[in-house]
């Protein structure tokens, strides 16, 4: 655990020295991430992934989703999330519409992420429509970590879990085209992706498989850049999703990052965690069925009476 809160701080110094305010698109990856139930607002520990990739990309930003993380409205948080997934990407992509975008979320996060670009399925939950037109033109990743709708055999599961999450998904069709650009990292044990009863799994993913998810956002990104590349040279005068993005990582020579742009910036441009979301018992999730379940799964787990 300690491992874990050190590698969140060393990723919160290192974010916060590579920022310069620019009210520009990023020459190289925009990231929109969004953190777990309970941590404080910015990145949270997904900060840490975030600092892998903008090290490693010249030009590249990123922007953190605003939206409450809260566990005792959980149902209307997680929709809230998702909400601003989806004004944040649509707002991005109007204001940048030739810079590449990867997506991130951990825990409640990553439901919402889910949710977000595949629409929303889980029972308890509001159904929301999916992102399948903005996210086929301009997003070249998707990373979660700990993602409650888990379901086993998804194509683009990663991890160890063979078992469905809390909140299994009941409709994963909209997802399946874009299989080749969404990992999600569960592990078997987790409390909240895999209905497992090891409170620690749901946060190690941040010491097993940052450098995969790294890795796979830059591979992804790399393979878009090159496709752009290929396309504008064929095509006199058009303009192809990053196009401009091309050009620009081309000629960077230094790992600079970038705050979000003016018109889309949130209050989570820094990265601020505060531990594992389990550490203060985000296992309560408020709304219809979905909080009769969690009840269970508190009272179970954590031995709380909700």
């Amino acid at each position: 655990m300690r491992g874990i809160l050190e590698l969140a701080l060393a990723a919160s110094a290192s974010v916060r020295r590579a920022v310069t305010p620019a009210p520009t698109c990023a020459t190289g990856l925009h990231m929109i991430a969004a953190r777990g139930t309970t941590e404080a607002a910015g990145l949270g520990l997904m900060g840490i992934v975030v600092r892998n990739v903008t090290l490693r990309l010249p030009g590249s930003d990123y922007e953190a989703v605003n939206y409450p993380a809260t566990f005792s409205d959980y149902t209307g948080s997680e929709a809230a999330g998702v909400e601003a997934f989806t004004t944040m990407i649509e707002e991005y992509t109007k204001l940048c519409p030739d810079t590449p975008i990867a997506l991130l979320g951990y825990s409640q996060g990553a439901q919402a992420l889910m949710d977000a670009i595949c629409g929303t399925s889980e029972v308890g939950f509001d159904v929301s429509p999916d992102l399948s037109d903005a996210f086929e033109k301009h997003v070249v990743a998707a990373i979660t970590f700990g993602d409650p709708t888990h379901v086993v055999g998804a194509p683009w599961n990663r991890g160890t879990s063979e078992n469905d999450g809390f909140f299994p998904r009941t409709n994963i069709t909209a997802c399946e085209p874009y299989s080749d650009v969404i990992r999600g990292w569960c592990d078997t044990g987790d409390v909240y992706c895999d209905t497992g009863e090891d409170r620690l799994v749901h946060s190690s993913y941040f010491l097993k498989y940052t450098d995969d998810a790294a890795d796979f956002i830059i591979e992804n990104y790399s393979k878009a850049v090159e496709s752009a590349a290929t396309s504008s040279s064929s095509a006199p005068a058009s303009s192809s999703t990053v196009s401009s993005a091309v050009s620009s990582a081309a000629a960077a020579t230094t790992t600079t990052t970038t705050t979000a742009p003016a018109t889309s910036a949130t209050s989570g441009s820094t990265v601020s965690p505060t531990g594992p979301p389990e550490a203060t018992g985000n296992a309560v999730l408020a709304g219809s069925s979905a909080a009769v379940a969690v009840a269970c799964l508190a009272l179970s787990v954590f031995g709380l009476a909700l």
